[in-house]
């Protein structure tokens, strides 16, 4: 505790309180004018009972909050941390997301699905490379309710296999008028990640996302 040498005549406080640290100063402050004002007291009328215990009532209140806002500060640290050792633990995996593209690695298709509210008696899935070029068309029939799975063997049209990368898949349910599309979930790869303040991960090569959009971490 910082030792009172002094009385300012004009402020009636310590003279070196503008001295302490001022990450310290309200509570060091606090004790020095307490202090200071039992040392200064008129002894024909010292500071009453309930008056005193007011003011380490008070004191005790400032100590407390000072010592919770540390122990949050401690806490968003630890909670940071931990949230930079998930993103760093993703990179690699699988994860399923909403989205358009979908990956073909060491020839094989990564995944993707889609949800029926209602069954339907026919979809299509078209499948386009990066130049928007369609490679693969695939009609489904009979379609129930719920998820529906993309089962592709990662050839186009005329049976090849197509190289390793991203394409853009688009699934439409129905036919003519009563057409509509459907937003796929894909399985995406995490392919890095971005820490700081609001840490987002890089799916694909090329698109960014927040943890949140993550539906499901595969396990592989």
């Amino acid at each position: 505790m910082a030792v009172i040498n002094n009385i300012d005549e004009k402020t009636g406080q310590p003279a070196n309180l503008s001295r302490i640290p001022k990450k310290v100063l309200d509570k060091e402050a606090f004790m020095q004018l307490f202090i200071t004002q039992l040392q200064y007291q008129d002894p024909m009328k010292p500071i009453e009972n309930h008056e005193m215990a007011l003011q380490l009532a008070a004191f005790n209140q400032v100590d407390q909050l000072m010592n919770l806002n540390d122990k949050l500060s401690q806490m968003v640290d630890l909670y940071k941390a931990n949230e930079y050792t998930l993103f760093a633990n993703l990179v690699g995996k699988e994860v399923k997301i909403e989205g358009n593209t979908v990956r073909v690695e060491n020839g094989k298709f990564l995944g993707a699905e889609f949800e029926l509210s209602n069954p339907a008696n026919t979809a299509l899935v078209t499948i386009r490379n990066a130049q928007g070029q369609i490679i693969k068309t695939m009609p489904l029939y009979n379609l129930p309710q719920g998820i529906n799975r993309v089962d592709w063997d990662g050839t186009d049209d005329r049976g090849n296999p197509v190289p390793d990368g991203n394409y853009k898949i688009s699934i439409t349910i129905g036919t003519g008028d009563n057409a509509q599309s459907v937003t796929p979930v894909v399985i995406a790869r995490i392919t890095g990640a971005t820490l700081g303040d609001k840490p987002t991960l890089k799916v694909n090569d090329i698109e960014t996302i927040s943890l949140d959009k993550i539906k499901e971490i595969l396990g592989r």
